[in-house]
């Protein structure tokens, strides 16, 4: 009996150190990341307060500044910015959900994309740019930072890097912190400006063009009795700083009509002014409006300015508007709406944009009588000839 009362107590008592082992195991973990948890949980506490989000990837940056209910991109002079886009990048952090520890290694970080910096070799150096601009390298890591209103340091500060899917995944850490994770979800840090403002300029239909005056060249459109439009250009009656030959017109008549169609920003910053380039800068004459489009060449980028001006009695837009199918189908803008929008500001436009502006002068000019043809594409001429 003895004995097995000892074997009793002896039970009892490992039970009880067993207990309180686990106990103080949990106790000293209490707070530690656990899988299917938030890995960023203090956003959902501080959501509402947050004013100012940072985001960068290789040698790009962008600024987003909170002011009232909308959504700024101080890195871009301040221009309005998508409030659905902000929204989505802060929800984003929010949902990532803790699914597996990976290395606390720093020479491993760059396996994963989570370097930062990233050291020349783990960046992938394919251009892109800013959303203020400024050309930079696309980078594979990026670097969030959430800030409250009124601080000066972010509280929250993370490295987003490599995605993975089938689960949709992604793995990220703390930037103060070698310990790097897996998480369910991801986010997209994007800093092309494409992402953050309404990239569409302009999106007219077809026929609402009726002339283009560009460069000392003037296309003239004629309707047809079903509406649809045609175009012409004669040879300009007074000298130009442009030689316009006759292929070099059937190419203006070709694409500018229709340039308008899908007029789209790469960038956007306060404009700068100065004298624009002739043959940056065509103006269209149309149903309802004017549009005088102002370009300057910086480099190898075409920044353009726009001035807008309705006309009196002219159709209603909203009538035309009325009949869109979908919401991506072109549209005729308030011109006066679209003026004061746009008063101020320059834009960027991405190369493919510039090539019908830039097509005619690769046309060469036929050489005089007696001279070789000349092989290398002309340039257009600057505003000072």
């Amino acid at each position: 009996m003895k004995h097995k009362a000892l074997l009793a107590v002896v039970a009892v008592a490992a039970v009880a150190v067993g207990g309180a082992y686990v106990a103080l195991s949990r106790g000293s973990g209490a707070g530690a990341p656990q899988a299917g948890g938030p890995f960023l949980p203090e956003i959902a506490a501080k959501s509402a307060a947050i004013a100012r989000i940072e985001i960068e990837r290789g040698a790009g940056r962008i600024e987003l500044v909170k002011e009232g209910d909308a959504w700024k991109l101080a890195s871009s002079d301040g221009y309005p910015a998508r409030f659905e886009e902000a929204k989505a990048i802060v929800s984003g952090l929010s949902t990532l959900k803790i699914d597996q520890k990976m290395t606390a290694r720093k020479e491993r970080h760059a396996d994963l994309a989570l370097a930062w910096p990233e050291a020349a070799g783990d960046a992938n150096t394919a251009g892109s740019s800013s959303a203020a601009g400024g050309p930079s390298a696309a980078g594979r890591a990026a670097r969030v930072r959430l800030y409250e209103a009124g601080t000066s340091e972010p509280f929250v500060d993370v490295i987003l890097g490599e995605e993975r899917a089938n689960p949709r995944a992604q793995f990220v850490r703390k930037t103060a912190d070698d310990q790097t994770w897996r998480v369910l979800g991801s986010v997209l840090a994007d800093i092309e400006a494409r992402r953050w403002v309404e990239a569409e300029l302009a999106t007219l239909p077809e026929n609402e063009v009726t002339a283009v005056r560009w460069n000392g060249l003037e296309i003239k459109g004629t309707a047809a009795e079903d509406g649809k439009m045609s175009y012409a250009a004669d040879a300009p009656s007074a000298p130009t700083a442009f030689e316009w030959t006759d292929a070099r017109r059937l190419a203006a008549v070709r694409t500018m009509p229709s340039w308008l169609s899908r007029l789209e920003l790469d960038g956007v910053r306060k404009a700068k002014g100065g004298e624009p380039d002739p043959a940056l800068s065509p103006e269209f004459e149309m149903v309802r409006g004017t549009l005088k489009v102002r370009g300057v060449r910086e480099g190898a980028e075409v920044w353009i300015s726009l001035e807008a001006t309705p006309k009196d009695g002219a159709p209603s837009a909203a009538e035309i508007n009325a009949k869109k199918k979908f919401p991506g189908d072109p549209f005729v803008p308030d011109w006066k709406d679209f003026a004061a929008k746009h008063a101020g500001w320059e834009y960027r436009l991405p190369s493919w944009k510039t090539t019908p502006l830039d097509e005619p002068a690769t046309i060469p000019v036929a050489a005089p009588e007696g001279e070789p043809d000349p092989t290398a594409p002309t340039q257009l001429p600057s505003a000072g000839g």
